[in-house]
């Protein structure tokens, strides 16, 4: 195995399956920076309305925010969150907040619950209707002032300043859905200094994982399928699998070593530009592995707030939580001490 100095040339065997494991993350923020580059760019009227509708649309059917709803550890940690802060918002009185693309407004309401006198609830899509019935029902009357709009174009009166902002913009590796930039907007344009950003840190994390019954699952099964032998499908079988990445939840004990930062943002003080050049060098380590065999890179997407008692509670649910995942074609084996070194870019 590898052994780390300044001559290594690569994984010695291992680096082409560890570099492909990579270019899949790669190409996520490939993706992400092509849709940030199309952002600038000047295009017709007609060819922005068309790719905003496009987006949109995909967000007016509720079946995605049936799953975001019944995501149990983001919906408990945007509330304890927003709970935490509610002593000192109800003493203060007067808390204007901002929740950029509210969707079914879950979280305008939490934000009114927990002491918000004023919410403003951005949302572009059709649901914004719905949202305004969800509002009345939920909270005193004038509280939650929704606007049917791009949170771009949101506009306040003038002089207003909110006390904070908060999203769920999160999208799979953190930035695949291009909302970030939204929520900067409202930011920059409207939140008070000082003012409190809701995720305030947001953190991509990577680690190596082993996933045998996963793998078994989707590939042994074609070796004998009812007394059949369809081992020539293994291969199509391996290359659907794998060729894509996957979010799902994963058991921890999986792990097979310690997962490394590869992004980290203070969401105050984070600039679009930011957004556009995501570099970082990349060393994986299998402390103990007694010759198991990895299979699987794991993705892990945390939020992070300056109270402990929520860190605790973001630590276990990350334990537990739906990673998206990179799955390699051929599983490499892993001895003790094993450095898996490349580069994200």
């Amino acid at each position: 195995m590898d052994e780390e100095d300044d001559t290594d040339l690569g994984l010695a065997g291992l680096s082409p399956e560890f570099q492909a494991m990579v270019g899949g993350m790669a190409g996520h923020t490939a993706q992400f920076a092509k849709l940030l580059e199309k952002r600038a760019k000047k295009t017709t009227a007609a060819e922005k309305a068309k790719d905003d509708q496009k987006y949109l649309e995909s967000y007016e059917e509720l079946e995605i925010h049936e799953d975001m709803l019944k995501d149990l550890p983001r919906v408990e940690a945007y509330r304890r969150a927003l709970e935490f802060y509610s002593s000192d918002w109800m003493k203060c009185g007067n808390i204007t907040a901002v929740d950029v693309g509210s969707g079914t407004g879950l979280l305008a309401v939490f934000c009114a619950k927990y002491g918000c006198q004023k919410v403003v609830a951005v949302e572009a899509s059709r649901l914004a209707d719905a949202l305004r019935e969800v509002a009345e029902a939920n909270a005193p009357a004038g509280t939650i002032d929704v606007h049917h709009c791009r949170a771009e174009e949101l506009q306040l009166p003038d002089g207003v300043q909110v006390d904070v902002v908060v999203s769920e913009w999160m999208g799979y590796c953190l930035f695949f859905e291009n909302m970030l930039p939204s929520v900067l907007s409202v930011r920059d344009r409207f939140l008070k200094p000082g003012g409190l950003m809701l995720p305030s840190r947001c953190r991509l994390l990577m680690a190596p994982l082993q996933d045998d019954s996963w793998r078994e699952s989707k590939l042994k099964f074609w070796q004998n399928v009812y007394g059949v032998d369809m081992s020539a499908l293994v291969p199509l079988a391996t290359a659907t699998a794998c060729s894509k990445p996957q979010h799902r939840l994963v058991d921890a004990s999986g792990l097979v070593g310690e997962a490394v930062e590869v992004v980290c943002f203070d969401l105050a003080k984070v600039k679009e530009a930011d957004l556009r050049n995501i570099e970082k060098s990349i060393k994986l380590q299998v402390p103990e592995a007694n010759g198991l065999t990895a299979s699987l890179h794991g993705l892990n997407v945390s939020l992070a707030v300056l109270n402990t008692s929520f860190q605790q509670h973001l630590r276990k649910l990350q334990r537990t939580g739906a990673k998206q995942l990179f799955t390699s074609n051929n599983p490499w084996r892993v001895e003790e001490g094993s450095k898996l070194k490349d580069s994200l870019a």
